[in-house]
């Protein structure tokens, strides 16, 4: 959390002093008013909101200006912020802009406090919206400058440490049915998700940014879709697992082959998803006095999850 903040706190810094002297440098712009409030704006603590607040504050702030021009042409004052914002309003959700609404509406109620229909005319909306311009644009190289270069090293790690996890479960589910320990319990579904989710922030992240062609070629969003799945299928299957009798389930082959072949697939030497066999797991039900629902129900999560683990062995890590 610290570091986040002294990269974020940095990244502004760096980003207003660039643009204060820039405006220092050049005599064209008036006012540093306009792009700082660019800056300000631009600059996001998420680093995959900086693209589209640029969009937005440069759509409002064109839009904002040429509607603020017109009317002010008519009316001024307060009753002209209020005719302008009832016009932006609808306009703006008719182009899909309404991200742009609170820039657009800031930038109303600047221009209409000029109080001389001359002040503003086409030349100051120009070039004010100029100035909103260069902010941006600041604010965008900053951001790029300051982008995490580290995602795919989480990613990876994240994604060990996932299939860590479930080794060592599954070989604990292994030596319970081999009468070598105690059954274990399932695994705790907290830090398990929380992993997934830094994965999906991740990717979502490298998703809007400036790698994101990298990303499509790496099949990081393919292999976050596995694990999704796997997430969802593995904590049915052991919830399967731990309503299973125990005595019972010490003796059936069937539940240690199972558990063999999911070994496997998670450990790189994959084999064909096993299909469906019912006559089998009655058998098994019929012989052991096992409930029979669950064992049909336990076989069936186990399909999928043996084709989505044979899926992140196959699509290894970039």
């Amino acid at each position: 959390m610290q570091n986040l903040l002294l990269r974020n706190s940095l990244k502004l810094f760096v980003a207003v002093f660039i643009t204060a002297a820039i405006a220092s440098w050049t005599e064209r712009i008036q006012f540093l008013w306009y792009p700082l409030m660019a800056v300000v704006i631009v600059v996001d603590d998420n680093d995959e909101h900086t693209v589209q607040a640029a969009i937005s504050r440069i759509a409002g702030t064109v839009l904002g200006g040429l509607i603020t021009f017109v009317v002010h042409m008519i009316l001024g004052g307060w009753v002209g912020v209020l005719v302008s914002l009832l016009l932006m309003i609808p306009l703006l959700q008719l182009l899909g802009w309404q991200s742009a609404l609170g820039t657009a509406g800031l930038t109303a109620v600047m221009f209409l406090m000029i109080p001389s229909h001359a002040a503003l005319n086409w030349d100051y909306v120009f070039n004010r919206g100029l100035d909103t311009v260069v902010g941006c644009v600041v604010a965008l190289l900053v951001g790029l400058l300051f982008w995490p270069h580290n995602s795919t090293s989480v990613l990876k790690s994240a994604d060990r440490s996932q299939r860590q996890a479930l080794q060592i479960q599954l070989q604990a589910y292994s030596d319970w049915l081999a009468r070598r320990r105690s059954r274990p319990e399932p695994l705790d579904p907290a830090p398990f998700t929380n992993a997934l989710q830094r994965m999906e922030q991740l990717v979502a992240r490298e998703r809007g940014g400036p790698r994101h062609r990298a990303l499509k070629r790496s099949g990081w969003e393919q292999r976050l879709r596995l694990w999704q799945l796997v997430h969802f299928h593995w904590i049915a299957w052991e919830r399967l697992m731990a309503g299973l009798p125990e005595q019972q389930s010490r003796q059936a082959d069937l539940l240690r082959h199972a558990v063999g072949e999911l070994q496997r697939q998670l450990s790189g030497d994959p084999g064909p998803t096993p299909g469906r066999q019912p006559q089998r797991w009655l058998q098994l039900a019929q012989q052991l006095q096992l409930p029979l629902l669950p064992l049909l129900a336990l076989a069936e999560e186990g399909r999928p999850l043996h084709a989505c683990l044979g899926g992140l062995n196959r699509m290894a890590p970039p």
